[in-house]
């Protein structure tokens, strides 16, 4: 009987440990998360996007469409607040539009329109773009690191807990 026990308790212990391991889990690396400089807020960069040229900030949103060119990809994103997680919220709040600049080609598929993402990359300057009638000044970001958030990433129903970060999606 307390070799049963003593196997339920390990067992118990290596998954308490694997959770907490993995509820601490970054999407973006440590080390890039150390050459972010925290201190620039979106309102500055969008306000003058080359003053902060070869900066590497942090910032996330909704995608709203992924343009493909011969060598590059271009994916413009509406600017959302993160998460404790580094997760874009799900919120009308925005302070804006930004572009971030791929090499090579990204599937329109996969970063489609309505998808969150997250990316840590280098400020490039500014980029004037047709917005409706008028011109938009996007900050241009090269990327460093970035997540593209799954749809269950980012369901906001209703959850269960039990107060160590450990919970579920009640459907």
């Amino acid at each position: 009987m307390i070799r049963v026990i003593s196997i339920v308790s390990r067992f118990f212990f290596c998954l308490f440990c694997f959770l907490l391991i993995e509820g601490c889990a970054s999407v973006i690396s440590p080390a890039i998360m150390d050459r972010v400089d925290r201190n620039i807020t979106f309102r500055e960069l969008q306000g003058h996007p080359e003053r902060f040229a070869g900066k590497v900030v942090l910032l996330g949103g909704e995608i709203v469409t992924t343009t493909v060119k011969k060598e590059e990809s271009w994916v413009e994103v509406v600017q959302k607040p993160l998460d404790w997680n580094k997760r874009p919220e799900d919120t009308d709040l925005s302070h804006g539009r930004f572009l971030i600049r791929f090499q090579g080609f990204l599937d329109p598929a996969i970063y489609a329109r309505g998808r969150k993402i997250t990316v840590a990359g280098e400020v490039q300057g500014g980029k004037v773009l047709p917005l409706g009638e008028i011109g938009y000044g996007y900050p241009v970001i090269l990327p460093q690191e970035h997540h593209i958030w799954a749809p269950d990433d980012i369901y906001t129903g209703p959850r269960f807990g039990i107060g160590i970060g450990v919970g579920g999606v009640i459907r």
